[in-house]
C-alpha cells in the first residue's frame, strides 16, 4: 500500500471483534442489530452481515488513532465485471423510462453490425419522497480491457454512433462482486478533539484535503461539500472553484447558504452533540429606518446564478419547451438564474468582489461598502475591494434598486437564521456544518433516502411531494466512490469514504448500498457529503484511501475540493 498509509493490525475473520459469524447456509437478515455500548465500537454491530457481495465477512483492519478515536477498514469482494460500451440514446441521454424505446436502439445497433447490442434494466428503488422506477440503458460489447472496448468506442463512431462511452459494468450492476473497501474513522463523544469544518485560503479557493488537513493540523481529514467544480462536465461553471453547493458554517458563520431544505451535517449544534437533518437558512437585512427589510438572495458566489438551486425570490431555470420555469426547490448540480439579487460578500471570500454572473453582463451593478458594524462607507458601480474586517452588499436588478436608497453614514442591520425544517434554531458557538452532496441515508435507525429534498429528482418533481409524486433522476442507481457521516445511538461521529472507479481495488456503491453500509457499521442517522472524485481521507497528514477520477486511472489524483470536515487533538 505505497500510495496510502493505513498500517494497521489485521483481525482474524471470523471473530468476535470482525464483523460477522455465521454458520454455512444460515440466513441472516441483513438488518443490523442494536448496536452494543461499548466506549468506541472497533466493529459494526455483532450479528451484523455485510451487506454488498456475497455478504461473506471481509478482511478487517483496525487501530487507535487517539484516546476515543479509531480507525478501521474493511475490504471484501473480487472483480467480476467487464468492460463495455454505454450507447446513448439521440437525444444524449443514457437511460430511458420507456423499454420500447431501448428494445428499438438495441435494434438499430444490432442492424448496424453491433450484434450483441443488449437492454440493460436500471431498477431505481422507492424512497421516502420519490417513487421506484425502472431504466433502460444500450449497452455494446464484452471485454476485459478498456483498451478492447475503446477500439469498439471507435467503430460505434464510424456507423453514426458517436455519443457513448466506455463502462466498467461494475457501475451498474446489480449483481457485482467488488471488491470494495470502506475506511472508517470514529470520534467518541469525549474524545480529546475538536471537529470542525476547513476552507482554504478563501471560500473562493479550492485545495487538496491534504492542503486542508496540513492547515489545520487534523488529526484526520475527509473532504466536505459538493462545490462548483472547474470540470469539462460542468459547463456553466462560475470562475470561482471553492464556492460551496448546500451549507457550508464554519465557527458559527453562515459562509455558505442551505440550497433549501437539503439534509446536512451539523457538528457541535444546539444543544450539545452532532445531527444530521434537513436544514434551512434565511439571512436578511433591515435599513436604517429600522422597518424596511429587503432578503439577501445569497452568500459568496457570484450574484445572478445559483449552483444547486433551492434559494430565494425571482430564481427560475431556462428549459427549451417552456422558457424560463420559477424554482425555489433544491436542484443538484442544476443552475437557476435571477436578475434581481443581493449577495453578501464578506472577507473570507477573497479580496475582491467578484462580476455577477455572465446572464447579466452589461447590467448595473451596485455596491454598498461597509465596515464590521454594517456602517455604510461608499457606494460604487462596480466590483472592487472587499475591507478588513468588512463587508460588501452587491446588488443587480432590484437588487441594487434597494441598495442605491442607502447612504454614506447609514447602518444596515443583518439578520440570519439556520433552522431545521421546523423552524427550531440549530445554531450554537461552535457550529460547523456542511450541506450533504447526496441525500440522508438513514433517519432514527432505519435506512431512509430522500433524493428529491436534496435536488436528485427529475426536475419535474415538485416539493414537497409525496413518494408517488416525484420520479427519481436516475443518480440512484451507479457507483461512485463515496464520503459518508454517519452517528451512532450513542453519539459516537463515522466519518465513512468507501473507494470506487477501481476495477481491482473498489468499485464504490450506490446510493442505497452507501445506506446499507451506513446501517451495518451501526449508524442512527446518516448522510453522504461529496462524493466521486472528491472522496478522500487523510490521517495526520498521509493519504489513507486511494481517490480515483475515472475508472480508466491507473493511479490516486488528490483534487481541490472547497473544504472538508477535520478531526483536531486539543493542546
Amino acid at each position: 500500500m505505497s500510495s496510502s498509509g493505513d498500517s494497521i493490525f489485521f483481525l482474524p475473520v471470523p471473530d468476535s471483534r470482525a464483523c460477522e459469524c455465521r454458520a454455512p447456509g444460515l440466513r441472516v437478515p441483513l438488518l443490523a442489530t442494536t448496536a452494543t455500548a461499548e466506549p468506541v465500537p472497533d466493529h459494526p454491530a455483532l450479528g451484523a452481515v455485510f451487506p454488498l457481495g456475497d455478504h461473506s465477512a471481509p478482511k478487517t483492519g483496525y487501530k487507535e488513532l487517539a484516546p476515543g478515536v479509531t480507525y478501521r477498514v474493511f475490504t471484501q469482494g473480487a472483480a467480476s465485471d467487464v468492460w463495455t460500451v454505454w450507447v446513448r440514446f439521440d437525444d444524449g441521454q443514457e437511460v430511458t423510462s420507456v423499454e420500447s424505446t431501448a428494445t428499438a436502439f438495441a435494434e438499430r445497433l444490432r442492424t448496424a453490425g453491433f450484434g450483441d447490442a443488449r437492454v440493460v434494466p436500471l431498477e431505481s428503488p422507492a424512497t421516502t419522497d420519490t417513487y421506484a422506477q425502472t431504466f433502460y440503458g444500450v449497452h455494446v460489447g464484452s471485454y476485459t480491457t478498456s483498451t478492447e472496448a475503446e477500439a469498439l468506442q471507435e467503430g460505434l463512431k464510424t456507423k453514426g454512433f458517436a455519443n457513448s462511452r466506455v463502462l466498467y459494468t461494475a457501475e451498474t450492476n446489480p449483481d457485482t462482486r467488488g471488491p470494495w473497501q470502506i475506511r472508517v474513522i470514529t470520534i467518541r463523544p469525549d474524545a480529546q478533539v475538536d471537529l470542525r469544518t476547513e476552507h482554504g485560503a478563501n471560500v473562493s479557493g479550492s485545495e487538496t484535503v491534504r492542503q486542508l488537513s496540513a492547515s489545520a493540523g487534523a488529526l484526520a481529514a475527509v473532504n466536505g461539500t459538493e462545490f462548483d467544480i472547474n470540470s469539462i462536465n460542468n459547463t456553466a461553471f462560475m470562475g470561482y472553484e471553492g464556492v460551496p453547493q448546500g451549507l457550508y458554517m464554519k465557527g458559527n458563520v453562515l459562509l455558505g447558504a442551505a440550497n433549501n431544505g437539503r439534509t446536512a451535517l451539523l457538528l457541535n449544534a444546539a444543544g450539545g452533540g452532532h445531527r444530521i437533518t434537513e436544514i434551512k437558512s434565511r439571512t436578511w437585512i433591515t435599513g436604517p429606518d429600522g422597518t424596511t427589510t429587503r432578503e439577501v438572495d445569497g452568500i459568496n458566489r457570484v450574484a445572478g446564478q445559483i449552483l444547486g438551486c433551492g434559494g430565494v425570490g425571482d430564481d427560475f431555470r431556462k428549459t427549451a419547451t417552456l422558457g424560463n420555469v420559477p424554482r425555489l426547490d433544491p436542484w443538484r448540480n442544476g443552475i437557476c438564474y435571477d436578475p434581481n439579487e443581493i449577495v453578501v460578500f464578506r472577507p473570507e471570500w477573497g479580496t475582491s468582489t467578484p462580476a455577477p454572473a455572465k446572464e447579466w453582463k452589461g447590467a448595473p451593478v451596485t455596491e454598498v461598502v461597509m465596515n464590521g458594524n454594517w456602517d455604510v462607507l461608499e457606494l460604487r458601480d462596480a466590483p472592487g475591494p472587499i475591507p478588513a474586517g468588512g463587508r460588501v452588499l452587491q446588488g443587480i436588478g432590484k437588487g441594487g434598486e434597494w441598495l442605491r436608497t442607502l447612504k454614506p453614514g447609514d447602518r444596515v442591520t443583518p439578520h440570519t437564521s439556520v433552522t431545521d425544517m421546523a423552524g427550531t434554531p440549530v445554531t450554537s458557538s461552535a457550529l460547523a456544518a456542511v450541506g450533504a452532496g447526496t441525500p440522508a441515508l438513514m433517519r432514527d435507525g432505519q435506512v431512509w433516502l430522500n433524493p428529491a429534498a436534496n435536488g436528485m429528482a427529475h426536475v419535474s418533481c415538485v416539493l414537497p411531494a409525496p413518494a408517488t409524486g416525484c420520479r427519481p433522476s436516475g443518480a440512484l442507481t451507479a457507483r461512485h466512490p463515496r464520503t459518508l457521516a454517519g452517528i451512532s445511538p450513542q453519539g459516537h461521529l463515522m466519518l465513512v469514504t468507501i473507494d470506487g472507479r477501481n476495477p481491482q481495488g473498489s468499485v464504490g456503491v450506490t446510493l442505497p448500498e452507501a445506506a446499507r453500509v451506513m446501517e451495518w457499521l451501526g449508524a442512527r442517522d446518516a448522510v453522504g457529503l461529496g462524493s466521486g472524485g472528491d472522496t478522500t481521507l487523510m490521517v495526520e497528514n498521509t493519504l489513507y484511501n486511494r481517490p480515483w477520477d475515472q475508472w480508466k486511472d491507473t493511479a490516486p489524483h488528490e483534487r481541490a475540493v472547497s473544504n472538508a470536515v477535520v478531526v483536531v487533538k486539543r493542546p
